[in-house]
């Protein structure tokens, strides 16, 4: 009974010391109001903890990349897929769509807003970044020079040069040039045309002899 009840006390225990983490997607954290990136772009939360993505007007995705490639979804990484939100509502407007993440373990996570095409402007989200190399001001310079993958891009497949397993190679004109095969030949026309010749031939040997003699 008694180690049940511990059990219990440890449950609570964790479940209040947990924090949300809100973080607004589409809404500039310097003024507060509608925007790009996230607000905040840094956070810091610990095992347990949960954050809170919610949605501003326009269309918005958080995406989950890598300190390298801040603009390029990371394989199997989280992804809250597009987010739509009607441009006349306030910035915090009641009821935005929302989506949840639980934070696992401290190790650093890198995200960006795909659907909002804002990477390359600073639109990332740095959580738990290093105070060594990979920190939070590093990560959004790299986001800054970043190459940024298409909004509806795949990350499992290329589709753009694949369908369905097989390779789609470019149509090219054939520079192969075709040699003209050679006309038939006349055997009748042959065997004149050197009868001819070997008659003419047999008159001049003629002619000349007989001037000779």
């Amino acid at each position: 009974m008694e180690l049940q009840i511990l059990l219990l006390l440890t449950l609570y225990a964790s479940h209040v010391s947990a924090t949300v983490f809100t973080v607004g997607v589409g809404k500039d954290e310097t003024t507060g109001q509608k925007g790009v990136g996230f607000d905040p772009s840094v956070i810091v939360p610990s095992k347990s903890d949960q954050i809170v993505f919610e949605f501003r007007s326009g269309s918005h995705s958080v995406v989950q990349s890598t300190f390298e490639q801040p603009c390029t979804p990371k394989e199997g990484g989280f992804n809250t897929g597009v987010k739509s939100v009607a441009d006349n509502l306030d910035v915090d407007a009641p009821g935005l769509p929302t989506t949840t993440l639980a934070v696992t373990d401290s190790q650093p996570l890198w995200f960006f807003d795909q659907a909002g095409g804002t990477c390359n402007q600073g639109g990332v989200l740095a959580v738990n970044p290093t105070v060594g190399s990979q920190t939070a001001a590093a990560f959004k310079e790299n986001a800054m020079k970043a190459t940024m993958a298409p909004a509806n891009s795949d990350t499992t497949a290329n589709i753009s040069s694949t369908i369905h397993g097989a390779t789609v190679a470019p149509t090219r004109a054939s520079s192969t040039q075709t040699t003209p095969r050679p006309s038939k030949v006349n055997a009748a026309a042959v065997i004149a045309a050197s009868q001819v010749a070997l008659s003419s031939l047999a008159g001049i040997m003629l002619g000349i002899a007989m001037g000779v003699l």
